[in-house]
């Protein structure tokens, strides 16, 4: 597999340093940067000699493309085409359908019109991204973060509904574990495009003896023949050390599993 860190431009090098393969960035991070900011974020991203393949955070919290009202599909389009253009500015490959709150259903809208405009919403990425070569991974979030596509297999649903081939599926160690899901039904579904992953506890650095079952993944993924891109999306005091820790960590935990 091929291994990434959630983080900002600023630590490209250190990311390349640290041995990793590639960056994951925020889209609206990197978004809201002044145009000096960018420039001095595109060309130190050129110099480090690693790429930002993969950005998450796609949605500002502003947004709400379920609730009816809030945001709607001519505005979602709009600012779709400016987010994948940037992305594909700094040679994404993948973009995060995460954003939980952009996607939570209120109390006075019905459940099912909620998902069916989530649908929409959702079929509309998929369709921008395409025209630049950017695929879409949908994220099942933690029931903290959102009501609505919590699971990994209502993730899947939700992207048989979407019916785009440009729209993949993520799965999320760590959401995986604060929804109580079945780590195992990755082994069923089979099909995925990207990976996060962080202790379930603390959402950390996954890092040997911080008590997860990390095994318990890196089989289901090796049983659903899964062998893309795994970013660590999670905390940490000391990128650094940890970040060194946690690689070579995951490149044991795949070794061990694919011996």
């Amino acid at each position: 597999m091929r291994y990434g860190i959630c983080t900002g431009i600023e630590n490209a090098g250190l990311v390349k340093k640290l041995g990793y393969d590639y960056i994951e960035l925020s889209v609206t991070k990197t978004m809201g940067l002044d145009p000096a900011a960018y420039a001095a974020g595109k060309k130190a991203l050129e110099e480090s000699g690693i790429e930002a393949e993969c950005f998450n955070i796609l949605f500002p919290k502003t947004m709400n493309f379920v609730d009816g009202k809030t945001t709607s599909l001519d505005e979602l389009e709009i600012y779709l085409e400016k987010a994948m253009a940037m992305i594909a500015d700094l040679h994404g490959k993948v973009v995060v359908f995460g954003s939980g709150k952009c996607r939570t259903c209120p109390p006075e809208v019905k459940y099912l019109d909620a998902y069916e405009n989530l649908v929409k919403a959702c079929r509309l990425t998929g369709e921008i991204a395409g025209r630049y070569g950017i695929r879409v991974v949908i994220e099942p979030l933690s029931r903290k973060e959102t009501n609505m596509v919590c699971t990994v297999t209502e993730g899947a649903l939700l992207q048989k509904d979407v019916a785009n081939e440009n729209v993949g599926l993520l799965a999320d160690y760590f959401h995986i574990c604060a929804n109580h899901d079945d780590v195992n039904s990755i082994a069923t579904i089979k099909d995925f495009g990207h990976i996060h992953i962080a202790s379930g506890n603390g959402r950390r650095y996954p890092l040997p003896g911080d008590g997860e079952n990390y095994g318990e993944l890196f089989a289901a993924l090796h049983t659903a023949g899964y062998n893309g891109r795994m970013s660590i999306e999670g905390k940490t005091e000391n990128i650094e050390q940890d970040g060194a820790a946690a690689l070579a960590y995951l490149k044991q935990l795949e070794a061990q599993n694919n011996g």
